[in-house]
């Protein structure tokens, strides 16, 4: 599981709170006894950087009288963290908790309602997302998408090799290009090899060269069930991903043409969950 750590925390709560809140300490009810609570409203989420959240309400003293794990699904109208404290240190948290839960259990809320639907027509597919989230924002991305069923598709560019045409363009003739391919594959005999296809013709000319797996971008609807009719033919064993302007309006379309993965950036805009706060004194 993905955690922020401390100087992670801390960092996000000083863009909100640099030098104290002028708001409690001039009423004069830092020391007043309190209790929190986060709910849901009229729509179920599931809840995603709960861990930190925790953490982050014991960094200032707080009691947790209850939460859920990342990953729950909460129905409406439901209490899922309760804590208490003294009110200076609730209204210093407040809002920085209240907006990682917010972003995160929306893109966790949105990546479930994917990952089912695209399930309801493939029981086995997989739902992964790109790197291409907002700066900074990656480690709550990706712990929001995992919370909600899906997986990272690539967490950067160290990990994993995905040839991209912007790669081949270095490699005017075909020969000198599978040469290339061949040495990468020779030199990390652990890694898959994944290779972007803009169309049927080039997918088959990747699968001929080895490809471990084939990305096939943008691809129209009709004509991505038909590469994959014919790549599963020949190549039963390739692993085909579909990518390209896949959200949950058309993730089951997507599912229904035979593909093993989807990879799609929209849960990163999903809308913030609608998250209630209550605070009051004890």
């Amino acid at each position: 599981m993905i955690l922020l750590n401390d100087a992670e925390l801390e960092a996000l709560l000083a863009e909100d709170v640099p030098y104290g809140d002028l708001t409690t300490a001039s009423l004069g009810i830092n020391d007043q006894r309190t209790r929190i609570t986060f709910a849901t409203r009229e729509r179920p989420l599931v809840v995603s950087c709960m861990e930190e959240a925790v953490r982050l309400c014991g960094l200032y003293g707080l009691e947790i009288d209850g939460f859920v794990k990342s990953g729950s699904l909460v129905p409406p109208q439901s209490v899922f963290l309760e804590a208490h404290g003294e009110a200076g240190s609730i209204h210093r948290i407040w809002k920085s908790v209240q907006n990682l839960l917010d972003y995160a259990s929306g893109i966790a809320t949105y990546t479930r309602e994917a990952v089912l639907l695209a399930r309801s027509i493939n029981p086995d597919i997989v739902v992964a997302t790109t790197r291409k989230t907002t700066p900074f924002t990656k480690k709550i991305a990706i712990k929001a998408v995992e919370s909600g069923g899906g997986i990272a598709h690539r967490l950067g560019l160290s990990e994993s090799i995905l040839i991209f045409d912007y790669h081949r363009v270095f490699f005017p003739a075909e020969e000198a290009f599978a040469e290339a391919l061949n040495r990468a594959k020779k030199a990390n005999p652990e890694k898959k090899i994944v290779i972007e296809a803009a169309d049927i013709a080039e997918a088959l000319k990747f699968a001929r060269l080895r490809a471990d797996i084939l990305q096939l971008e943008k691809f129209p609807l009709s004509k991505l069930a038909d590469a994959v009719r014919i790549l599963r033919a020949d190549y039963p064993r390739m692993t085909l991903i579909a990518t390209g302007g896949i959200s949950a309006k058309n993730i089951a379309e997507y599912a229904a043409t035979g593909v093993d993965m989807i990879v799609t950036s929209s849960p990163y805009s999903a809308q913030p969950a609608d998250i209630k706060v209550r605070i009051e004194p004890l």
